[in-house]
C-alpha cells in the first residue's frame, strides 16, 4: 500500500494510483492537521494532489522526483483558505 500511517504523519511511498485516494482521504479527515510525508513517493496520480491541494493538509519531505518538487509543491504551498470558504 503506497499510503499509510505512520507514527507522526501519512506516509506516500512509491507509485500511487488513483486507487490510493480514498485511502488518502479517509486518512487525512480521520486526522485533521497531520502532516503528509511525500519523501518517499515516485509518481502520483492527480487524484491525490487533489485531495492535497484541496484539503490544505502540511506537506512535507521532499520528493524523488524533480517535477514534483518543481511544479507540484508551489501549488501545494499557496493558502487554498479562500477556496474553502465558499
Amino acid at each position: 500500500m503506497s499510503v499509510a500511517l505512520g507514527q507522526d504523519a501519512i506516509v506516500l511511498s512509491g507509485n500511487c494510483g488513483a486507487e490510493e485516494a480514498e485511502s488518502l482521504l479517509a486518512l487525512i479527515q480521520a486526522h485533521p492537521g497531520m502532516a503528509v510525508d511525500i519523501a518517499g513517493v515516485e509518481w502520483v496520480h492527480t487524484a491525490l494532489w487533489q485531495i492535497l491541494i484541496a484539503l490544505g493538509p502540511p506537506v512535507r519531505g521532499v520528493p524523488l522526483h524533480g517535477f514534483i518538487h518543481d511544479w507540484i509543491l508551489p501549488l501545494l504551498a499557496h493558502d487554498t483558505s479562500d477556496r474553502r470558504a465558499s
